[in-house]
């Protein structure tokens, strides 16, 4: 059985490494990414992604919504899972998105990544 493929994108490093390696540890497998330009990168295979995990909050020119919005235009059942402390400054911009992100609230849990992400992948 393939695993499933997990872009996480999160500009803290240690956030990151710790939610890539609970992922794996899960039996995903994890791609990684600092910003939205360098997860568009590894969007442009749309075989190549099966779940997006994004922080709102990044440097660069797209921050996570944005980035999820670019995601659904080159994928569009894409599953999208949103991470933020501050879930109602996106609750509106989240909206635009069909279908509809998955949000997760920070601070998360370990359990509740690997959750999460079976979730918006059933």
């Amino acid at each position: 059985m393939v695993p499933l493929r997990v872009l996480l994108v999160e500009d803290e490093h240690l956030i990151r490494w710790l939610a890539a390696e609970a992922l794996r540890d899960e039996g995903f497998e994890v791609l990684e990414a600092s910003d939205g330009d360098e997860a568009v990168s590894q969007l442009r295979d749309p075989d190549h992604v099966d779940v997006l995990f994004t922080d709102v909050r990044m440097p660069g020119e797209l921050d996570g919504i944005a980035l999820a919005m670019r995601a659904r235009e080159m994928s569009p059942g894409l599953p999208v899972i949103v991470a933020t402390a501050y879930a109602s400054q996106v609750a509106i911009r989240l909206e635009a998105l069909n279908p509809p992100a998955h949000f997760l609230r920070k601070p998360y849990s370990i359990r509740e990544i690997a959750d999460i992400v079976r979730q918006a992948a059933a």
